[in-house]
């Protein structure tokens, strides 16, 4: 079956379908020639795995490293994995060298002939795996935010940490790099609102996604009594504008240090969510 198909099947969307290939999480489909690939009935089984574990609230990574344990699958013959593999690498070159111009330039000053030269390979060949600029953008939003945050950090993250010790890591990761932040959520923002519905609704998919990372870790600290009961969902979108209204003062001059800030944020967040 085709990408569209498998969506409709498993009930998830395409761009998180994409976004599970890059991470690891689903086997690689088969390649039948270029933007061809035909999915198979393991990736439906596996679609389904994913959403009962993240309903079970376990993170990607938590996820990625119990999946990495089952046994590995057939290998396909070595030609074929070669060409795979060879598509698959040039498909992740065009995702991050747009990642860069899109963070850069913005949506509309990063155009198809400046990624394709950024990723090393030719205009056609980013046709081969992107209808334009638009799906390019909306398969990349999730890089962009990789891209602002290492990945170390997001393992500490995602590894289990007390709330406020967590939180401390994600305002430092979002003050640091604010720049990048910003203008990541000015282009979701302003793509969220855009005539392109199919890219308005990925748009408005990957800023949710990127709030609600704080989620698991505030229902956690709300089922051990840490945190005053309440919608966590929403606790998560007030605590990242707050952030980023904290991030947009200290742009404005250097009257405030960082440090300083932070000490300021963690202390509202302690005192507005307390039991």
């Amino acid at each position: 079956m085709k990408i569209a198909e498998l969506s409709r099947v498993s009930g998830t969307h395409r761009s998180t379908i994409h976004h599970y290939l890059d991470l690891g999480l689903l086997p690689r489909p088969e390649t039948l020639g270029p933007r061809l690939h035909h999915f198979g009935p393991e990736h439906v089984e596996r679609l389904r795995e994913i959403k009962a574990l993240r309903a079970q609230g376990l993170g990607l990574a938590e996820i990625r490293q119990r999946l990495a344990t089952r046994p590995r699958a057939r290998t396909p013959p070595r030609r074929q994995r070669r060409r795979r593999e060879g598509a698959t690498d040039r498909r992740a070159a065009i995702l991050d060298a747009a990642a860069r111009l899109f963070l850069d330039r913005g949506f509309e000053g990063a155009d198809v002939q400046s990624i394709a030269r950024a990723a090393g390979v030719g205009k056609a060949t980013v046709y081969q795996h992107f209808a334009g600029k638009s799906e390019l953008f909306v398969e990349c939003l999730d890089r962009l935010r990789f891209t602002l945050v290492p990945a170390s950090l997001r393992a500490q993250a995602q590894s289990g940490l007390p709330m406020m010790d967590e939180a401390r890591l994600r305002a430092q990761a979002v003050l640091s790099r604010f720049a990048g932040f910003r203008t990541m959520t000015n282009l979701l923002g302003a793509a969220a609102h855009g005539r392109d519905l199919e890219v308005a609704a990925r748009a408005r998919e990957a800023l949710h996604r990127m709030v609600m990372n704080a989620e698991p870790s505030l229902r956690g600290a709300m089922a051990a009594g840490e945190l005053r009961r309440g919608d966590t969902e929403l606790w998560a979108y007030m605590l990242w504008g707050a952030l980023l209204a904290l991030g947009d003062r200290l742009a404005l001059d250097d009257r405030y240090a960082q440090a300083e800030a932070l000490a300021v944020y963690l202390e509202f967040m302690r005192r507005a969510t307390a039991p």
